[in-house]
């Protein structure tokens, strides 16, 4: 979802957090733009595929007033997204001072054009903004430390770097420490997959199949046959995701496909930064996915948690040793942990900032003091200081937040808003903003992952049961539908 949650209008209502409601009104009107920087600062921020949560990023690096900013695409970004970047994050091209696209295998180019855009200046940070420049991120703050022979750039400090980002290698590394982890096996080719089903035989189990590498749901299949699990392994490697896979696979000898058992519980979202390796949690969230239009787990909401909640002193207590299992030593990274019978079991890191385009961020300064984003900046920007002063865990919060994943049971060229709809929505006591994903004319999907989620409406209330009350009212509404589309001619 491309707009900025960040211009709003406030307004107060009783007993509720004053609401801001989104850039995005019911007439989609674009994005605006922001003035050109006059000058070059002295100091610069590099940041890797600043989309998703990384805009904001950008913006508070811009709003710092003290960083010119390098843009580095890496070679796993898209094209046309990296164009519409520009549009949609309302900063053009010149605001930046430079802007470098990385080549597969360049890395050493990439580094030159670094320098070369930034001579006599200092190189603050290098910061990844999204999913596809994880990878990178680390590959430049380490190239450039070793140039300018300097320490300060700091990196997550993995000993495998594909660490980050690939779901098996992690899965291995933490069952190897001895943590429980979720038992599957990376299929390589089809025997892989008949000696999977073969030991994984038993009547009813269930399986989950999904990409070696990837963030947003797409391509994890629930598979409750063995003949979905074959389907959807074709799937992935020969059918609707090639594209997807091939692009974010590239960096692998030998790509393959996951095939895992199904883990049935409460899944979780535990958003931590660390610093030299010390672990500090700044935000918990629980999630809610049900069945919906043929998909087996599509994400409802997420609902800020704090230590006291059921099962969360556990979760945090399993994710910390997980960080540590896999090294990591600086920087934001989020896990996604399924709380199961047996405990928590880890379903994938994300080394990286928690995206859904950082409409959590404001949100969670405002329930719980601080946020993920910022600690990141204090961290690789102000030495920690503030990083410093939090809680190691989230222990209590001053609002309470539940973030509601808009949806379609339709599908078409949306035509608008229900305006009666919307009203209802916006009349909720505890009501705080929305982003839309889709504008007026755009191809609405139906809802079955979360690339196809139209948008978001975020709830925040200091009364727990009525942000309770109002959610399953929000159920009610989206469950009726919001949007309309055109008429087939």
């Amino acid at each position: 979802m491309a707009p900025r949650p960040d211009t709003f209008q406030a307004t107060t209502t009783d007993g509720a957090v004053p609401m801001r409601m989104g850039m995005i009104d019911l007439e989609f009107p674009s994005p605006s733009t922001s003035v050109l920087t006059s000058s070059p600062l002295q100091q610069v921020v590099v940041l890797v595929d600043p989309m998703s949560t990384g805009v904001i990023l950008q913006d508070k690096v811009f709003e710092s007033g003290i960083y010119s900013v390098v843009i580095v695409w890496s070679d796993r970004s898209q094209p046309a997204a990296r164009e519409k970047h520009f549009k949609n994050s309302g900063r053009p091209r010149e605001d930046f001072l430079g802007v470098i696209t990385h080549e597969d295998g360049a890395l050493e180019d990439t580094l030159l054009a670094i320098l070369a855009a930034t001579t006599n200046m200092t190189v603050a940070a290098v910061m990844c903004g999204s999913e596809f420049g994880v990878l990178l991120e680390d590959q430049i703050a380490d190239g450039l430390n070793l140039k300018l022979g300097t320490t300060h750039l700091r990196g997550s400090g993995i000993p495998i770097l594909n660490t980050k980002v690939d779901k098996h290698l992690q899965a291995n590394t933490i069952r190897e420490s001895g943590l429980d982890a979720v038992r599957e096996k990376l299929a390589l080719c089809e025997a892989d997959v008949k000696a999977f089903l073969d030991e994984n035989h038993e009547p009813g189990t269930s399986f989950v199949v999904k990409p070696q590498t990837g963030a947003g749901s797409v391509g994890v299949t629930f598979c409750d046959s063995p003949k979905a699990v074959w389907e959807a392994y074709y799937k992935i490697l020969v059918g609707e995701h090639k594209a997807h896979c091939r692009n974010k696979y590239r960096h692998y000898d030998q790509a393959g496909v996951l095939l895992q058992e199904y883990l049935k519980g409460t899944e979780y979202i535990v958003n931590s930064v660390v610093c030299d390796g010390r672990i500090k949690t700044t935000a918990m969230w629980k999630y809610d996915k049900r069945p919906y239009n043929g998909a087996a787990f599509v994400c409802f909401s997420k609902e800020l948690q704090v230590i006291s909640d059921p099962n969360c002193e556990e979760i945090l207590e399993y994710t910390e040793k997980v960080l540590k299992a896999v090294g990591f030593q600086s920087g934001a990274i989020h896990a996604e942990v399924m709380y199961t019978a047996r405990g928590p079991v880890l379903v994938e890191l994300n080394c990286r900032l928690h995206g859904g385009n950082g409409a959590w961020v404001r949100p969670a300064e405002i329930c719980m003091g601080y946020d993920q984003l910022s600690m990141l900046m204090d961290v690789y920007l102000n030495g920690g200081k503030l990083f410093d002063c939090i809680p190691s865990r989230p222990m209590t919060a001053n609002s309470y937040c539940q973030q509601v994943k808009m949806r379609s049971h339709i599908e078409g060229v949306l035509a608008s808003v229900i305006p009666s709809q919307w009203k209802r929505i916006e009349a909720l006591p505890s009501y705080y903003s929305h982003l839309f994903g889709v504008s007026k004319g755009d191809n609405l999907l139906k809802t079955v992952d979360m690339p196809s989620v139209p948008g978001e409406v975020t709830l925040v209330h200091t009364d727990k049961d009525q942000l309770a009350a109002d959610y399953e009212k929000l159920n009610e509404i989206l469950a009726e539908g919001i949007f309309q589309v055109e008429e087939a001619s």
